[in-house]
């Protein structure tokens, strides 16, 4: 499946979370197209071949600051579009390695290395968590820089 065809996937994501939030229903699109330009701006970073971690912040520094320009506009406050865009760049699939390999790690009998699944869990785990702190300075970074006082 081809780049932009996943990135379109982030839209439905974003909808769903804005729905369970009980976001009101003109900030559902909002959501939906920052939901996409984000995950479009991060794999663009990413196939210019820099770290997921770098484009994460990127894409999400992007869905902050259109955001705020998006909550002026419709007057509503940011949170309501930025947080339900970000959710589609959870990084699920670092979370499942690193849970994956301490479940392995747990099942080794005496006497068995388990040194390889300890490194694999602790750089998946390392790599969510910068990931996931991406994410909240990224979304936070513009309400703190665009705000009136």
């Amino acid at each position: 499946m081809s780049g932009w065809l996943i990135s379109l996937w982030a839209a439905p994501a974003a909808l769903g979370f804005a729905l369970l939030f009980n976001a009101p229903p003109r900030a559902l699109w909002a959501a939906a197209i920052l939901a996409v330009i984000g995950r479009l701006l991060r794999d663009a970073v990413m196939h210019a071949g820099i770290d997921i971690t770098l484009g994460t912040l990127i894409a999400a520094l992007a869905i902050g600051a259109l955001a705020e320009l998006w909550a002026k506009r419709a007057r509503l406050v940011a949170p309501v579009f930025a947080i339900s865009a970000a959710i589609p760049m959870v990084p699920g699939v670092s979370m499942y390695e690193a849970v994956h390999a301490l479940m392995k790690l747990s099942g080794l009998t005496a006497g068995q290395s388990g040194e390889a699944y300890l490194v694999d869990a602790g750089s998946s785990a390392v790599r969510a968590a910068m990931i996931l702190l991406a994410l909240a300075i990224g979304i936070a970074m513009p309400a703190l820089l665009m705000r009136r006082r």
